[in-house]
């Protein structure tokens, strides 16, 4: 006897044909995709520019040249000193003594001039000072040079005596030491205190040095 076609026992083979019918077409069409994206990505050309591209990538950037060199400016020449120019290792030059009363010339427009010769009582401020039996000496400076004539290097000393014992020099209140400058065709007055017993004032000797190096002026005689 036949059994219909249409039986509940021919459905499931019908449904399980049906279902390998669309895994084949799903897979056929998997296997056009992965040749299509497998061609792209094969393309020799698409390989080397991506290829340069990493290499390009990759190249560290080249060193930065080095700066030239800056000329430096050439050092400036020494400039001549203005003042003396006797030799460093000699004493400066002391020229021939003149009497207190009298002036002294340097020989380059400088002079100098003894003003007064005063017996007073010094009056020591700070260590080393002494009180007592002083004369204060104002020596006057006249500039006959040309130029401006700075005062900083004044020394003046007193010495006492044919051996010429120094005169320890105080600080007292009267005294003022030459300072600043003076104009050319000016003249500056400095005031100087120093210790000495009467007894030693009749043989005096004044030292005035206008600047380092320069001739030393000399003043000879006695004070009361």
């Amino acid at each position: 006897m036949n059994v219909p076609s249409d039986t509940p026992a021919a459905r499931p083979s019908r449904r399980w044909a049906a279902l390998a019918a669309v895994l084949a077409v799903v897979a056929a069409a998997l296997v056009v995709l992965a040749l299509t994206t497998g061609g792209s990505g094969d393309d020799p050309a698409g390989a080397a520019a991506s290829s340069g591209s990493a290499t390009a990538t990759a190249t560290p950037a080249a060193p930065s040249a080095a700066p030239a060199p800056v000329a430096l400016a050439p050092a400036a020449d020494t400039p001549e000193p203005t003042g003396p120019t006797t030799d460093a290792d000699e004493p400066p030059v002391s020229l021939d003594p003149v009497p207190l009363d009298q002036p002294a010339a340097v020989g380059n427009g400088v002079t100098a001039e003894v003003v007064s010769l005063d017996a007073v009582d010094a009056t020591g401020v700070g260590p080393g000072n002494v009180t007592g039996p002083a004369l204060r000496v104002t020596v006057a400076l006249t500039n006959g040079t040309a130029d401006e004539l700075s005062l900083g290097g004044v020394a003046v000393d007193l010495a006492a005596g044919p051996e010429l014992v120094p005169a320890s020099p105080v600080n007292d209140p009267a005294a003022a030491p030459f300072s600043g400058t003076v104009p050319a065709g000016g003249t500056a007055r400095g005031v100087y205190v120093f210790s000495i017993a009467a007894a030693d004032r009749a043989d005096l000797t004044l030292s005035v040095g206008y600047e380092a190096g320069a001739p030393i002026l000399v003043f000879t005689g006695a004070a009361s």
